[in-house]
């Protein structure tokens, strides 16, 4: 775990949250100079309260849904921000009591103690294009679960699941609806679904389409040199590039593996090691894209079908496939 260290002279801790945010600013020593809570979000008044100590101030809120208007207001006052790591935090400030009012304080006071696990502060131009491939992302999810729900629907009836492939939609929404010929509200749950999956198939194709655009438009040199590693096309290629940034921002390739999930921690105890933790630690868009990426990638490529052969038959498959992911995670940093 790595800790931001503050050069200020004033610190100040915030409690987010969605319609107010409590504030707490210390000086170097810990005193309390500014203790309050703002209604609105109201970023003139939080200015009005921190002037006296605007020469030499960093500001701190953990990484919530709602931090991208904080960072960015923060940085047109011309003031430091730091964003920091939720889950780390929770781990770092327990006690017996938790509100808003102790939790900025214990903020202002990990800030001011350099004990603040910083988190990235991914840059404003690119967040919408990074929020919409996410979106991307979340209709294809929502389209295999309506597959799911079909298929279930088949099995529960003892039926066997109509296959298809993309190429023969087609005939395959015929014979899944020959299969459902028996029962009308069978059929009627079939067209809600298939209904559905058109709709989300013509949005994610749009949306495709609109970010291939501006990515070989802004990012060409980048988006051609990630898929120029085995197994990755457009959409992990999109995925990794946009959720990665800059590989700038980490000091070394166990970092960048370490925030793609690839890699666990360890718990240790008296030189002798319990057990792992922090799976949930990192990027889930990269751990997704890099374990599709090494199942593709031993599919098409011989050479590395070859080589996860050897890891499967010495850890098992899914190890094996997690090393794999791994070994291409390192080839995009380098």
């Amino acid at each position: 775990m790595k800790y931001y260290t503050s050069t200020t002279e004033f610190n100040c801790g915030i409690d987010l949250h969605s319609r107010e945010m409590y504030m707490c600013l210390v000086d170097h020593e810990g005193q309390k100079l500014v203790h309050t809570n703002i209604k609105g979000n109201d970023f003139g008044y939080f200015l009005k309260k921190v002037a006296p100590y605007r020469h030499s101030l960093t500001v701190c809120c953990e990484c919530t849904f709602n931090w991208y208007w904080l960072a960015d207001a923060c940085e047109e006052a011309g003031m430091t921000f730091v964003l920091a790591h939720a889950l780390y935090m929770k781990a770092i400030h327990g006690g017996k009591n938790k509100n808003d009012r102790i939790d900025s304080e214990k903020i202002a006071h990990l800030l001011r103690s350099n004990l603040v696990p910083p988190s990235y502060v991914y840059p404003a131009a690119k967040r919408p294009i990074r929020g919409l491939l996410r979106q991307r992302t979340s209709y294809v999810w929502k389209r295999a679960a309506l597959l799911t729900h079909m298929a279930m629907n088949q099995l529960a009836e003892g039926m066997e699941p109509v296959k298809h492939t993309p190429v023969d939609r087609g005939p395959w929404e015929e014979r899944l609806m020959t299969a459902y010929s028996d029962n009308p509200f069978h059929q009627a749950s079939a067209h809600a679904d298939l209904y559905m999956i058109k709709a989300y198939d013509e949005m994610i194709d749009k949306l495709e389409t609109q970010l291939l655009k501006i990515t070989k438009r802004d990012s060409w040199k980048e988006f051609a040199i990630i898929q120029s590693v085995p197994g990755i096309g457009n959409i992990l290629g999109l995925t990794i590039l946009y959720e990665l940034d800059t590989t700038e921002r980490f000091p070394s390739v166990k970092d960048f593996s370490s925030y793609c999930r690839l890699v666990k921690g360890s718990v240790a105890s008296a030189g002798k090691i319990k057990g792992t933790r922090g799976a949930k630690l990192g990027n889930p868009y990269l751990r997704w894209a890099f374990g599709e990426a090494a199942v593709l990638a031993k599919r098409s490529h011989s050479m590395i079908r070859s080589y996860c052969q050897q890891l499967e038959a010495k850890h098992g498959k899914f190890k094996g496939n997690a090393i794999l992911a791994n070994k291409l995670a390192r080839a995009v940093y380098y």
